[in-house]
C-alpha cells in the first residue's frame, strides 16, 4: 500500500519536472529566436510632406515628386524588424520650407519611427534613395463646370427620364498651373437602368482635359477639389392622362339624368413624379351654378394643375359646354317686389317697376305658373343710403314642381333718412 502512494508521488514529480523542462526550453528558444539579429529590408515607405501650407501660401504648388516610395536596410532583432515593417508605421517625412521658387529641388528626408520600436536596438544600412525630387508650379485655383453623363433607362414606357441635376453646378480646383489650366469640366458619369423614382443620390466624378482625356489618378492627386462628389438628382416622372371636369351646383328643376356637359379638350397630358402623380385621377375647371342658365351655357376656364405636376400638352384653357335636356323656358313678368333688412332708421323706395323672370321646368308644370306665383326680393342688409341696383332673389310660391328661377336678378332701391324719426 504505502509502495504505490510512493509510485504515484513519484510519477507527478517526474510529469511536473518534464513540465518545467518544456516551458524553460520553450522560453529559450522564443528568446534567442526573438532576438536574433538579422539584416533586412523595409519596403515601400511613404514619402510624407510638411510645410505645404506654407508652400501654398507662396503661391506654389508641389506637382511631382520621386521616388513615390523607399527601401531601408535595417540590421536589427527580429522582433524589432517585424515592427519596422508593419504597412504605414515607417514613413519618410521631407520639408518644404526651404522652397522659394519654382523648378526642381533635391530635399533630404527624415526617418519617422513608430514608437514602439526600441532605437537602441537597430542600425540604419542604408537606403534605395538618398534625397527627394520634387518639382514645384505656380499655383491656380479655378472653377470648372460639373456635366452629368447619364446612361440607362426607366422601369416602363408610361415613365420618363429627364434631364440630370448635378448640385453644385460648378467645382473649385486648385493645384499646380499645369494641370489646372488643362481641366475642361468635371464629368460624372451615371449608368442606372430600370429606374421606377426618382433618384437623388451622390456619385463621384472624373476630370476632363481639353484634349478630352481623363486627367489621370497621379495629377489628381495634386489637386485640392473643392469636394469628392457631386449630388446628382435623376428626375424619372411618370406621363399621364389626366381627365378634366367640372362641378355641376343644380337646383330644383336639373339633375344629373337630365344635364349634359363635356368639356374640350376631354383631358390633358402631365407628368410628375409616379407616387404623387397616381393620387390624381382628374382636375376640376370649376364649378357651375345651373341656376345661371337656361338651357345652354358654354364657359372657358384655365386649367390649373398642382405645382409638382407638368402641363405636356401645353393646353393652358378649357371650353365646357352644358346642355339641359327635356325642359323648357317660361318668361312671365312680376311686380310683385319686395324688400328685406331695411336699414333702420331709413326708408326704402323701390324704384323698379316690374321684373321679367324666366323660369325653367317640364312644360305641364311650367304652365301651372302665374305672374301671382312669383316674389322678387332684395336684401338689403349693410347697405348704405342712395339709389342702387342690389340683387334680387325670386321665389315661386304656392307651386308644389321642381322649377328654377334662372338667371340674375336686380332692384332698384332708393335708401333715405327717415325724416318722421
Amino acid at each position: 500500500m504505502l509502495k504505490e502512494k510512493v509510485s504515484k508521488i513519484l510519477i507527478k514529480v517526474l510529469y511536473i519536472l518534464f513540465a518545467v523542462i518544456i516551458a524553460i526550453t520553450l522560453w529559450v528558444y522564443v528568446e534567442i529566436t526573438e532576438n536574433e539579429i538579422r539584416v533586412d529590408e523595409v519596403p515601400n515607405i511613404g514619402i510624407v510632406f510638411i510645410n505645404m501650407d506654407l508652400l501654398r501660401d507662396r503661391g506654389f504648388s508641389l506637382t511631382s515628386f520621386s521616388p513615390d516610395t523607399l527601401t531601408i536596410r535595417f540590421e536589427a532583432p527580429r522582433s524589432e524588424m517585424a515592427r519596422l515593417a508593419t504597412t504605414g508605421a515607417l514613413t519618410a517625412e521631407v520639408d518644404l520650407a526651404s522652397i522659394t521658387s519654382t523648378g526642381t529641388h533635391v530635399l533630404a528626408y527624415r526617418l519617422v519611427y513608430p514608437s514602439t520600436v526600441n532605437m537602441n536596438t537597430i542600425s540604419y544600412l542604408g537606403a534605395s534613395e538618398n534625397r527627394i525630387i520634387v518639382t514645384v508650379d505656380m499655383e491656380l485655383a479655378r472653377q470648372i463646370p460639373v456635366e452629368v453623363d447619364y446612361r440607362g433607362g426607366t422601369a416602363s414606357e408610361s415613365l420618363l427620364q429627364e434631364n440630370a441635376e448635378p448640385d453644385p453646378l460648378s467645382i473649385t480646383v486648385r493645384g499646380p498651373e499645369r494641370i489646372v489650366s488643362r481641366i475642361r469640366y468635371a464629368r460624372v458619369p451615371i449608368f442606372r437602368e430600370n429606374l421606377a423614382t426618382t433618384v437623388i443620390d451622390d456619385f463621384p466624378f472624373i476630370l476632363i482635359d481639353v484634349d478630352g482625356d481623363v486627367i489621370d489618378d497621379e495629377d489628381r492627386s495634386l489637386l485640392e477639389l473643392s469636394q469628392e462628389t457631386i449630388r446628382v438628382t435623376i428626375p424619372i416622372t411618370e406621363v399621364k392622362e389626366i381627365p378634366l371636369f367640372v362641378n355641376l351646383m343644380h337646383g330644383s328643376s336639373t339633375s344629373e339624368q337630365n344635364a349634359n356637359w363635356r368639356a374640350e379638350p376631354a383631358y390633358i397630358i402631365v407628368s410628375g413624379d409616379p407616387i404623387a402623380i397616381g393620387n390624381i385621377n382628374s382636375i376640376q375647371l370649376g364649378t357651375i351654378d345651373m341656376t345661371d342658365f337656361g338651357l345652354t351655357y358654354t364657359h372657358t376656364f384655365p386649367i390649373i394643375i398642382p405645382d409638382h405636376l407638368t402641363n405636356i400638352s401645353g393646353i393652358t384653357l378649357a371650353t365646357v359646354h352644358v346642355d339641359v335636356i327635356g325642359l323648357d323656358i317660361a318668361f312671365l313678368i312680376t311686380s310683385n317686389l319686395h324688400v328685406t333688412n331695411p336699414p333702420p332708421g331709413h326708408q326704402v323706395e323701390i324704384m323698379t317697376q316690374s321684373v321679367d323672370v324666366r323660369l325653367r321646368g317640364r312644360s305641364e308644370d311650367l304652365a301651372t305658373v302665374s305672374p301671382l306665383n312669383l316674389r322678387v326680393v332684395a336684401d338689403l342688409t349693410d347697405r348704405s343710403p342712395g339709389t342702387q341696383r342690389v340683387p334680387a332673389r325670386v321665389y315661386i310660391d304656392g307651386i308644389d314642381a321642381d322649377i328654377d328661377p334662372v338667371g340674375s336678378y336686380f332692384l332698384t332701391v332708393t335708401i333715405s333718412v327717415d325724416e318722421d324719426d
